[in-house]
């Protein structure tokens, strides 16, 4: 199990350092820009925190277009740091301070990161085939090599969308001459 805890470390951070180099030079405009009509985005409530739309279930019909903003939130904030809490107990809860402005994503970012691969890093071979257990509900036979496979998945195909997004946002002049 070893030579699997290191394999997934190692793609974990080599995806991680490509998804965040990819940010380099994002602007507060390009992070809430909507590319299309209804786009779900990081929005300020009423109660002055910042929230992610689509919290009360899924859309009808085809999954919604988000934003930079929601993309990133959702990847660092839902899933490395949700996860990290569920499987690891990391302290605080993932989405107390979703960054409204770019200034604060690379903290934020690296908050996400650092509690998910300290989890990972601080598994015993046992911890990582041990079934992750009943509150886990359909997934308490899975493992945390089937919980890391599905986060580093996560991962890149979020990643992969931050980077269309920014290409498009780069261009968003040159199609509509």
């Amino acid at each position: 199990m070893a030579d699997t805890a290191g394999s997934l470390i190692t793609a974990f951070d080599y995806v991680w350092e490509r998804f965040t180099g990819r940010l380099d030079g994002l602007t507060d405009e390009e992070y809430f820009w909507e590319p299309v009509p209804g786009c779900w985005s990081l929005r300020q409530h009423a109660d002055g925190s910042w929230q992610l739309d689509g919290r009360e279930g899924a859309a009808a019909g085809p999954a919604p277009v988000t934003t930079i903003a929601w993309r990133t939130c959702h990847l660092a904030g839902q899933n490395l740091g949700g996860f990290a809490e569920m499987r690891f107990g990391s302290a605080g809860p993932a989405e107390a301070g979703f960054p409204s402005r770019t200034a604060a994503l690379p903290a934020f970012l690296s908050e996400q990161y650092s509690r998910w691969r300290d989890g990972m890093t601080g598994l015993s071979a046992a911890g990582w085939e041990a079934p992750l257990g009943p509150s886990w509900g359909p997934y308490a036979e899975s493992n945390t090599v089937d919980l890391a496979l599905h986060v580093l998945d996560e991962l890149i195909h979020h990643g992969a969308e931050v980077g269309l997004l920014r290409d498009l946002y780069l261009h968003r002049s040159e199609a509509f001459s």
